[in-house]
Formats: structure tokens, sequence, C-alpha cells
């Protein structure tokens, strides 16, 4: 068993494999400086925020459908709004589960003191290995 399994397992809490140190854009900014702005960053999602307190995210995958159709698009136009948020202290393994269940890569988690970050099934995949070894 690694390192890294000894100090994170499934049963952690999702917000030791969270990142807190978010990237955000706003809904009106177009697909092209987003993707060069997450490939600079090298970060899979970005966090949307709208001037009405209402948040998104943009991910690769929206990305990649919006070119594959050949779509010229602002964030506004293809980003996934219906966006699944869990509690910090929820386990890696009922996280990875509630992914599963919504058939979501993604998920912003709030710390108890409001404080927002996002995970992905990536970032739970190491702990969820090194549990079952």
């Amino acid at each position: 068993m690694s390192d890294h399994a000894s100090i994170i397992d499934s049963e952690s809490p999702v917000a030791a494999v969270t990142a807190f140190d978010i990237e955000t854009a706003s809904p009106s900014d177009d697909l092209e400086t987003l993707a060069g702005h997450m490939a600079k960053q090298d970060v899979g999602a970005l966090v949307i925020e709208s001037a009405k307190g209402e948040t998104s995210i943009l991910t690769e995958r929206d990305i990649v459908h919006a070119v594959a159709f050949d779509v010229d698009a602002w964030a506004v136009d293809v980003m996934t709004r219906d966006v699944i948020e869990v509690p910090a202290d929820l386990s890696i393994a009922d996280a990875a589960e509630t992914m599963r269940t919504a058939g979501v890569r993604h998920l912003l988690v709030r710390q108890a003191d409001g404080t927002l970050g996002i995970t992905s099934i990536r970032d739970l995949l190491g702990p969820l290995l090194d549990s079952v070894d």
C-alpha cells in the first residue's frame, strides 16, 4: 500500500482530495479563451459564477462537445448548470457513489465556512483503488 493510501482512503473526507483554490470564469467568456486558460492552468474544469450568484461548471467535455458540433460558443452556451454540491465531510466513497448515481465526473464541495472547491472522479480514483488492496 502506498504512503498516499495510509493517509487518504475511501472513508476520508472528500475535502482531502478537493481543490479549494479553484479557477473561475464568467458565463460571457468565449470557449477558445477558456480552453487556453484551462490548458495553461492544467485544470479540467472551471467554476462559472453568474451575476445572479448561480454556480455552474465548464468542463473539458463541454468544450469537446461544442467543438464536435462546430459551435462558436460562449461559456453560457455549453456550461453544466445542474451541478451537484456535497459537504466537505462526505466520505470519498460516498462522493464517488454520488457521481456514479448522477452520471457526473465533477462535484462542487462546500466547506462548513462556505468555501467552495471542486473535485473530479480522477481525484477520487487513487484513494478508492488503494482501499481495495
